[in-house]
């Protein structure tokens, strides 16, 4: 059910996905039907094409992951400071914006518009 969800929510055919595991269509079939087990290489390859994580394809885990492919360690930085940010936010149910919430604002926007 899992891998079905991902690969319609990518708009992936069954033929599409068994191409970029370099399998038959048949078997994808099968995965999302429970009639065959994946084997390991299988999910990590799956994990790769979702962009999700293991537990996540074991049906173990809730949330996505963000993948930081192809990202500057800077805005890797940014990225890790609004995370910081909105866990710090959510957690003192506050309705406006710190000092720190603004500045990083402004380093978002900043490196957006770097061309």
């Amino acid at each position: 059910m899992i891998l079905q969800r991902l690969r319609v929510a990518r708009g992936l055919k069954q033929e599409q996905l068994a191409e970029l595991i370099h399998k038959e269509k048949s078997i994808i079939s099968r995965y999302e039907n429970n009639y065959q087990s994946l084997t390991f290489e299988t999910v990590k390859a799956f994990a790769r094409i979702f962009n999700v994580s293991l537990d996540h394809l074991a049906g173990m885990e809730k949330r996505n992951l963000i993948s930081a492919y192809n990202l500057t360690d800077h805005q890797l930085d940014i990225i890790n400071r609004l995370l910081s940010a909105f866990r710090e936010q959510n957690s003192k149910n506050k309705k406006v914006l710190s000092l720190e919430g603004y500045l990083l604002l402004g380093e978002i926007v900043k490196e957006l518009a770097k061309k």
